[in-house]
């Protein structure tokens, strides 16, 4: 979360595994979705020429807000799209090389958009902060899928403990599948039952 940069040997040698389990389990999170991206984070404030950021509020046929949701999500302008309650259904974050621009994007692409009955803007003046962590703290569930079938496993899991290694399953009948196909690699008895 502070680092994004930190190599997987500087966050191995600092929480004391070894090398291979962080990027193991780095790469397990990529795959599972709970990591979707590692990209810098511009302080736009800092760049000559700057960009002008605005927050569009939008009222939507509740009936095409997902649609229009996904369009909006597929226009380059667009930064963040947000469903909400509330008088506003969509709130979307936009940005664009000048003021005027901003009016005009939401005049002619987002205010044309089937099912949007009334959009307005605000124009952001200042960032005072702008923080995309999130706070990992124990007793935070996590959606895990099937090692076998990647299925989403919504009760209790079979667990196969390889090593330092943890493989989960949502029912017996993986578990017995995923051993038989690794036969010779994993202990048989080398598993129970967690929720």
């Amino acid at each position: 979360m502070q680092n994004g940069r930190k190599s997987f040997r500087q966050i191995a040698k600092e929480i004391n595994i070894s090398t291979p389990t962080v990027e193991s389990h780095f790469s397990r999170m990529i795959s599972m979705g709970i990591i979707k991206n590692i990209e810098p984070i511009f302080n736009l404030d800092k760049i000559e020429n700057q960009v002008v950021s605005a927050l569009v509020y939008l009222k939507t046929n509740p009936s095409h807000s997902i649609d229009i949701a996904n369009k909006l999500s597929s226009l380059s302008e667009v930064k963040d799209v947000y469903m909400t309650t509330g008088e506003y259904n969509i709130i979307v974050k936009i940005v664009a090389e000048r003021l005027q621009y901003i009016e005009e994007f939401v005049r002619e692409k987002i205010s044309i958009i089937e099912g949007i009955k009334s959009a307005s803007y605000q124009i952001i003046t200042r960032v005072m902060k702008d923080d995309h962590s999130f706070p990992i703290k124990e007793g935070i569930s996590l959606k895990v899928k099937c090692v076998y079938c990647y299925n989403e496993i919504t009760h209790s899991s079979k667990v196969l403990k390889a090593g330092q290694y943890e493989r989960h399953f949502c029912c017996n009948s993986c578990l017995i599948l995923y051993k038989q196909k690794y036969k010779g690699r994993i202990e048989a008895d080398s598993f129970k039952e967690m929720t």
